[in-house]
């Protein structure tokens, strides 16, 4: 197959990202059941991502198509929510659900394509992961700071925060079951608390523990209590009835959560195609520095 140009692949990353846009946000205008909306949307991308995998022969395009399309579907997410000047859509939670499938969707079909290509038939998929990772970080990092400083973020989870700050071990997860069993507050409430708190950090622990693989179990330990460990010191200044101990435990429980995705992940990769996830096949100097991939 002829390697196409770069003006070539440009066009056509284009070309793709626009069709998925009005594929997926007809689907959103015409149809009501969110599966099906992101059932269509699934398909819309996965069928883009195979077409410029098979024509650019490089994961890069994959790279500026995702790109593209999270900038476009978070712009219409803007403009269709409530308040905004110019509605141009009606607003529901399944738009958040349409930015999360342009954001994993590519991510995971280019990860299952690379692990079964055998060979170098299609090039840069380090870069590429990388990249997107990139994105994603800065989204997620955006939205702890949101959830942990915003005085109004999420009240569904910081509803049952008293006016202090707690150094007691499960202090309030012990006064939610209290609450419980004497039919004060429901089941829902003890789930919300616990797993809000827990699964916030999961993906922090998937990317602490795939850039220090490499490093001593000690080292990662201390990195998957660095960050809530920070964010409360910060609290304890900032809003005092925010800091919580709590906070910590369940966030550390989060991160080895996700240090367990991770080596499943590998575990998978590694079964499938042999070599680990990430692996670098190149001898430069750089290739086994741990804080790069």
């Amino acid at each position: 197959m002829r390697r196409r140009t770069n003006m070539e692949i440009s066009s056509m990353v284009v070309l793709v990202s626009i069709i998925s846009i009005i594929v997926q946000f007809s689907a959103y205008y015409f149809l009501a059941s969110p599966f099906l909306i992101l059932g269509i949307s699934c398909a819309a991308v996965i069928i883009c991502v195979h077409i410029l995998l098979e024509q650019s022969l490089t994961y890069e395009s994959c790279t500026a198509y995702t790109i593209l399309l999270l900038f476009i579907s978070i712009i219409i997410t803007l403009l269709s929510y409530p308040g905004s000047e110019s509605s141009i859509l009606p607003f529901t939670n399944t738009l958040f659900g349409i930015i999360a499938v342009n954001w994993a969707v590519p991510m995971l079909y280019c990860f299952i394509r690379n692990m079964f290509d055998y060979g170098t038939r299609i090039e840069k998929f380090i870069a590429f992961y990388r990249n997107i990772s990139i994105v994603f970080v800065l989204f997620y990092i955006g939205f702890l700071l949101y959830v942990s400083f915003s005085e109004h973020s999420l009240p569904v989870i910081n509803r049952m925060r008293s006016n202090h700050q707690n150094f007691t071990p499960f202090w309030w997860i012990a006064t939610l079951i209290e609450d419980y069993i004497n039919e004060m507050v429901p089941l829902s409430d003890i789930l919300t608390y616990l797993l809000g708190r827990i699964f916030a950090y999961v993906p922090y622990g998937f990317y602490i523990i795939l850039i220090f693989r490499y490093q001593s179990k000690l080292v990662r330990f201390l990195f998957l209590l660095l960050l809530p460990s920070v964010i409360e010191l910060f609290q304890y200044f900032i809003i005092p009835a925010r800091c919580d101990i709590d906070d910590i435990i369940y966030a550390f429980i989060g991160g080895a959560i996700g240090g367990l995705w991770y080596h499943i992940t590998n575990t998978i990769y590694r079964a499938v195609a042999n070599k680990d996830f990430l692996s670098k096949d190149s001898d430069y100097i750089y290739s086994g520095n741990t804080l790069h991939f």
